[in-house]
């Protein structure tokens, strides 16, 4: 989830979203900590803010290999979780001793999928105390793409391929803007796993490979054929090493078609991966070059591409300036909940007014209820909770729900969709009880607590009534809440049959609804 450190009032919180920091006004940088944990490699890259840029202070990489460990069944070996839980105590060492430090951990493909997963995670959070973001396919392009764009000037059409481990990102952008997003089943690890069984490069091994690869690339919508981009930029360890092994054959860098060709007869007369040998590639990187080449092969076969160039930007670079807030970076989330409001044309004058109604029996009771953290979820929901009524007004917390959770939403983690999808399903009527149940105990004490705020603040707001309702205030108590009403019942006796039902509906919640008059 998403965390906020202001504790000024809701409208503020609302009109700024971004992060605040606890630094002194006097103070001359700030820190920022990215870890990208692919499915072969782990990244780390510090950097502090410097007169409004960053400054990289140190990258780091360790080739864990997540993917290796993953069975038939997507269940993650528990060597596999070792080394990279040993990977991330490694990098904990390296900022530790920070202050201020802001962290950032994403994971892509091979956790994307694991089953058991969650043990991962469970145990990384016991190493260092910052959440793993577990981002979708589109989230992971979308990064990949604004690393890039912070690293190097764009054109003004560029097409990227990042080959990683488990996964390969194909992103078409206009300058710094990132237009199609696309995650294909194809990955270096994977396909090593797959298709070079024990070492051995064979003919029949490259064309089982390619044939795998083309059916992923064949299955990129209409725009990815249309060409005529003026850059065409390769990134990632896997591309990096090609480009390595073309240096040392041509004098450059440049990949064309007929380059990759014959990198890949060189390697079939090689025979088995042990007999490769380039005087520049990463001997720990060259396993996986055959089968990223035909990856790569498959890409300019399938796509019209005439040459394509190395770019260093990545998918840390794109993390790292995203959280430092600098150059392009805004709050991404915030425009995307803006861009999907006004896509299925949300009342935006009665969304504010639930939003703000919601941050404000909010701040009644964030500190006590331990939820500073997750303000923007409960905005969010808040600004979202009608988008069902796009589809029809019957269920439309349910309709909200299922567009939430199939929508692509740029700078959402998967688990910060899922919980907003949760928000919104469970906003109205009978809370499902089954989708919460399989939360873990502590999350699923702070999903029922925005609950109970999100339901109060639609509440308040039913009808669509020209003023909003009030409270006198709002007061935690051991299993719930005590809501002071006002005096006048009379003028609120519609809103106390609803408050009346509402609290049978809460208990499913485990939350008790005490009403009390401001007179009692």
């Amino acid at each position: 989830m998403v965390a906020t450190h202001s504790h000024t009032q809701q409208h503020t919180l609302l009109k700024s979203q971004a992060p605040q920091t606890n630094a002194p006004a006097n103070a001359k940088s700030r820190h920022f900590v990215a870890i990208d944990m692919g499915s072969n490699s782990f990244h780390l890259v510090i950097a502090r803010e410097q007169d409004g840029s960053l400054q990289i202070l140190h990258k780091e990489k360790q080739q864990v290999q997540l993917a290796t460990g993953l069975n038939a069944q997507n269940i993650l070996d528990n060597d596999a979780i070792e080394r990279g839980l040993n990977c991330l105590r490694d990098f904990n060492q390296r900022f530790s001793n920070l202050d201020q430090a802001q962290v950032r951990l994403v994971a892509t493909h091979t956790l994307r999928i694991a089953k058991n997963r969650d043990q991962f995670i469970e145990a990384a959070l016991a190493i260092m105390p910052y959440p793993v973001e577990v981002i979708s396919g589109h989230e992971e392009a979308r990064l990949i793409y604004n690393g890039i764009a912070q690293s190097q000037v764009l054109g003004k059409s560029n097409l990227v391929i990042d080959i990683g481990g488990g996964s390969t990102e194909v992103v078409i952008g206009k300058k710094n803007t990132p237009t199609q997003l696309s995650s294909l089943r194809c990955g270096c690890v994977s396909f090593n796993e797959r298709f070079f069984i024990d070492g051995l490069i064979t003919p029949t091994s490259f064309r089982d490979a390619q044939s795998a690869a083309d059916k992923q690339f064949a299955s990129l919508s209409k725009e990815y054929f249309a060409g005529g981009w003026e850059l065409t930029l390769g990134s990632s360890g896997t591309v990096k090493a090609i480009c390595e092994a073309i240096q040392e054959e041509h004098g450059d860098e440049t990949i064309t078609l007929p380059r990759l060709k014959q990198l890949k007869i060189k390697l079939i007369k090689c025979g088995h991966i042990s007999q490769i040998q380039f005087a520049n590639v990463d001997d720990k990187r060259i396993p996986l070059v055959p089968a990223g080449l035909a990856i790569l092969i498959s890409f300019f076969r399938r796509l019209p591409i005439q040459k394509l160039e190395f770019s260093p930007g990545a998918l840390r670079e794109g993390v790292l300036y995203e959280l430092a807030k600098i150059g392009q970076y805004q709050d991404i989330r915030h425009r995307t909940v803006d861009s999907i409001a006004q896509l299925y044309h949300i009342d935006m004058a009665h969304a504010a007014k639930v939003r703000d109604t919601a941050m404000a029996l909010f701040e009644q009771v964030a500190d006590e209820w331990q939820l500073r953290p997750h303000a923007r979820l409960l905005a969010y929901g808040a600004t979202l909770h009608e988008i069902g009524l796009h589809i029809n007004s019957k269920s439309l917390h349910k309709h909200g729900g299922y567009i939430i959770s199939n929508s692509d939403l740029p700078g959402f983690s998967e688990a910060l969709q899922l919980d907003l999808a949760r928000l919104i399903t469970n906003h109205r009527k009978k809370p499902n009880e089954l989708m919460l149940a399989e939360l873990e105990p502590n999350h699923k004490l702070t999903l029922n607590r925005l609950l109970c705020l999100l339901r109060l603040a639609v509440l308040l707001n039913l009808g669509r009534i020209a003023k909003t309702l009030t409270l006198d205030h709002i007061k935690v108590i051991p299993d719930g809440l005590m809501l002071v009403l006002p005096s006048h019942k009379r003028k609120i006796s519609l809103f106390m049959k609803d408050l009346q039902r509402e609290q049978k509906q809460m208990l499913t919640l485990g939350m008790n609804l005490r009403l009390v008059s401001s007179l009692t």
